[in-house]
């Protein structure tokens, strides 16, 4: 490859590095270690793809866009075009060497064959990068080791962002992990200053730095820790053991390739334990030739040669679904019987069967159907004829079985509603306080708002670890205090109190302020204690309306 670069003439550099990485993947027998490329631009592609073909006609090139995908086919060494999931197959087949992609590859596309990611330019956003790379580091991934490269021109904007900065703010330890470029603080708009001269680098990794300050300070006020989420995770294991779901994808291949109806209509089931897929004929809304499988990895590599379409045999698929209608287009013998159960704020329905068959003594029982196990070994009593009567305490049991299974679910409309309220509650909490704290001994009205907060405010918040709050109406709180976060005493006379509270609901209480203060249009020297009074007390009522509301 590389000889055969050397006459090309007007190569760029970039191209240069491109073809020496890929001669270095060489293998024994010509083929390249599986390799993808990605570009911003569809142009790029076109000219990657011409110039790799110029030097190597047989070279395995796939290619992946918003216009669609291509590939070379071995046996004339010509670019054939096919639908974008074609390409995809082909590619976890490794029937593709080098997959030059846009970003339009950028999200939900699996390619785990490969252990290099070349980056033949780099978006002026960081998040894109790193959803490039997640087509190679996910899971399923064949490779121990991946690698990921960046090609770029020395000192341009994107050198200086994804090599100089990330490698210093590494090293500083502000950045660590695995996701490195997706937490990168650099703004798209930042690369084009950064590019016109306008910016510095210094500049931009001092932005960088007090960035990752505040993100880090978030996200550890919003983190769960490794523990509690490890256990939480448990829970929900255990949760899931103790209840089974219905159907599993085990028992929807099994009601698949054992249909004696569906083998009517002409469908066909694989002969190959290992390539569990069948092959649909006969049905009217359904192309013939199309295939269903459970199989996650022959779904994600495809089928050479197939006739149709692979579709995933799960609920939610178009063609999976329209084989569940066929079946429901046939009446059910008199033995068994369907019936639903309204899931309570919600607009699902719970659907069971009853179903009359013969137990172990040859007697006739009414069973209740609510998942695929239910119907191992079930022998129908084909001469009964299911009652209303049968069908009474079965519709019980459903009914327990939903309001178990669902309740859970029920509760986070509760807790979301709840959880809205004491929201509202607390923004309450804070304006009364703020009122309350706003006039304190040796001030007026007429003094400034910002000198209150930085004198007494801020200086109580910092010495303190409880305040008593004066003045406070008994009726807001008595609508509140149960939402709220701390205790306190209510008289049962009297229209005002005061109450003792932590110094977090002091300092909630100073940020509302300030908030309301900042929204005011006026120069902050203009700003007095009662102005602010007064805007504050017009919200405590607007917000006590919202709350009635709720």
């Amino acid at each position: 490859m590389l000889t055969t670069l050397e006459d090309l003439s007007g190569t760029p550099s970039k191209m240069k590095e491109l073809l020496s990485v890929l001669d270095r993947r060489r293998l024994p027998g010509g083929r390249i270690r599986q390799t993808v490329i990605f570009t911003r631009f569809y142009d790029t592609l076109q000219d990657i793809v011409r110039r790799l073909r110029e030097i190597d006609p047989s070279l395995l090139i796939g290619t992946y866009s918003g216009r669609g995908g291509q590939y070379v086919d071995p046996r004339t060494r010509q670019l054939r075009g096919v639908e974008r999931d074609e390409i995809k197959h082909r590619f976890l087949r490794q029937e593709i060497d080098v997959l030059i992609c846009t970003d339009a590859a950028a999200e939900g596309l699996n390619l785990q064959t490969a252990d290099l990611l070349i980056n033949y330019d780099l978006p002026w956003n960081p998040m894109k990068v790193e959803q490039r790379i997640g087509r190679i580091d996910r899971i399923g991934q064949k490779h121990e080791q991946i690698y990921v490269l960046n090609l770029c021109y020395a000192d341009s904007a994107e050198q200086i962002v994804y090599d100089r900065l990330l490698r210093r703010l590494a090293q500083a330890g502000d950045i660590v992990g695995l996701q490195q470029v997706s937490i990168l603080p650099v703004r798209p708009e930042e690369f084009n200053d950064l590019a016109a001269g306008v910016l510095s680098a210094e500049e931009l990794e001092s932005r960088a730095r007090e960035r990752i300050a505040r993100q880090r300070q978030r996200t550890e006020s919003m983190e769960i820790p490794a523990r509690d989420l490890y256990e939480i995770y448990m829970r929900l294991e255990q949760n899931r053991r103790k209840e089974p779901v219905p159907v599993v994808l085990d028992s929807i291949w099994e009601a698949l390739s054992t249909s004696k109806h569906l083998k009517g209509l002409g469908c066909t089931v694989s002969d190959n334990e290992n390539r569990k897929y069948m092959v649909l004929r006969g049905l009217e809304a359904v192309p013939s030739g199309t295939a269903l499988t459970v199989d996650r990895s022959l779904y994600e590599q495809g089928i050479p040669g197939m006739e149709g379409r692979l579709h995933f045999a799960t609920y939610g698929d178009s063609v999976f679904e329209t084989v569940l209608d066929e079946f429901d287009q046939h009446d059910l013998p008199q033995c068994v019987s369907r019936f639903t159960e309204q899931v309570p704020d919600t607009h699902a329905e719970a659907v069971a069967y009853a179903a009359a068959c013969l137990g172990k003594e040859g007697l006739t029982e009414i069973r209740l159907i609510t998942s695929w196990g239910d119907i191992k070994d079930l022998l129908l009593d084909e001469s009964y004829k299911i009652t209303d009567e049968d069908l009474a305490p079965l519709k019980d049991g459903l009914h327990q079985l939903v309001r178990r299974e669902f309740e859970p679910t029920r509760a986070v409309a509760r807790l979301e509603e709840q959880n809205r309220r004491s929201g509202r509650a607390q923004l309450i909490m804070d304006l009364l306080t703020a009122r309350g704290l706003l006039l304190p001994l040796g001030y007026t009205e007429t003094d400034s708002f910002w000198t209150v907060v930085r004198d007494h405010l801020d200086t109580l918040i910092h010495e303190r670890d409880q305040l008593i709050i004066p003045n406070l109406p008994v009726e807001p709180l008595r609508m509140i205090c149960k939402d709220l976060t701390f205790d306190f005493q209510l008289p049962n006379v009297g229209s005002k109190t005061t109450i003792l509270a932590p110094i977090y609901q002091i300092a909630a209480a100073a940020d509302a302020a300030c908030r309301i203060a900042d929204r005011m249009k006026m120069r902050k020297a203009d700003l007095t204690i009662g102005m602010v009074r007064e805007r504050i007390d017009r919200e405590i009522e607007r917000q006590l309306n919202i709350l009635k509301s709720l």
